[in-house]
């Protein structure tokens, strides 16, 4: 089969160019090496990359892991956010239990009001996703200060942070209720995650220092050697995602929201969603059609190579007349 006829992931939340090629070699050569030896590096180049304290770093196989374990475990109340894939899960995993859901929207919807943050239980846990997914809404510093004085505890999924260039590390430092969590996966090649974190707040939530395999540590290691690689690899990942931007606006059946990860969402305006899934899937280009509620007329675009989004480019140009002659 031709190259030109299999069909073009665009479905996805991933990095389009893969793991930091120093991060792949690092996972073949690390074989005999300690694996504690190797995590305490990684403790210590974080510290020093992100300026932390050494003290306040957890290592993790898995953001998801941690966070499934997280709100499995505990008692108290639940904060969710929806619309997003995090607060679904949230829902799904305490499907009995009476938690509390904050509806953001998009874009500059996404404000978190005094309102919403006053009416919540003091014992309650926030978790929440910056970006989010699939909206690519970022959590700002006064709606993070609100829901951590509101709550005893603040969860804050960064994963896709490197893609957004903001994160609240810092308040993680400053206030001993916040945690934020963030991830390698993208950039390593393996599964290794981290959060930071005050002991109380780990303790508490049962978050505790993980043991990970000598190849993830030395990915990782790899990639903070290596940060002027993943630092172009998101520079072309941002400029595809502003391209795609313009190019939403100018057709009149998708309306396109900022984001701040490695994705695009958009309402499908004047026509069905459904037929523009269907017509992107003829012309060989798959997107993602959230199942939240509330996004029934969204369809969200990760971004790809290049190549894969001229792909779409024809294919919505090709569609466009189709759809609104």
């Amino acid at each position: 089969m031709d190259r030109v006829d299999h069909v073009v992931r665009l479905d996805h939340t991933l990095n389009p160019y893969g793991p930091c090629p120093a991060a792949l070699e690092a996972m073949d050569t690390c074989q005999r090496s300690s694996s504690d030896k190797l995590m305490a590096a990684l403790r210590r180049r974080i510290s020093e990359t992100y300026g932390v304290p050494t003290g306040a770093i957890h290592l993790l196989r898995s953001a998801a892991d941690g966070l499934n374990s997280l709100v499995a475990c505990t008692t108290e109340p639940v904060v969710g956010f929806p619309p997003s894939t995090l607060a679904t899960q949230i829902a799904k995993h305490r499907s009995m239990k009476e938690d509390v859901r904050i509806v953001r929207g998009p874009g500059s919807a996404s404000f978190i009001g005094p309102d919403s943050a006053a009416d919540l239980p003091e014992s309650a846990i926030a978790i929440i996703d910056s970006p989010s997914d699939p909206l690519g809404s970022i959590l700002s510093t006064a709606d993070a200060v609100r829901l951590a004085r509101a709550c005893r505890y603040l969860v804050i999924d960064e994963r896709f942070a490197e893609f957004s260039g903001f994160t609240l590390l810092p308040l993680a430092v400053e206030f001993d209720n916040v945690m934020v969590l963030r991830s390698f996966e993208a950039w390593a090649g393996s599964m290794c995650s981290w959060a930071i974190t005050s002991s109380r707040l780990a303790a508490d939530l049962n978050i505790e220092h993980g043991s990970l395999p000598a190849e993830s540590a030395a990915a990782a290691l790899a990639t903070l050697d290596n940060l002027a690689s993943v630092g172009a690899t998101l520079k072309l990942i941002r400029e595809e995602r502003s391209r795609l931007y313009r190019l939403l606006r100018k057709l009149s059946f998708l309306e396109p929201i900022p984001s701040w990860g490695p994705f695009l969402a958009t309402r499908v305006n004047l026509v069905r969603r459904e037929d523009v899934v269907d017509g992107l899937l003829a012309r060989r280009v798959r997107v993602y059609a959230p199942a939240e509620p509330g996004l029934e007329r969204y369809i969200r675009i990760g971004i790809g190579s290049p190549t894969a989004m001229d792909r779409l480019r024809t294919a919505l140009l090709d569609l466009a007349p189709v759809l609104v002659g």
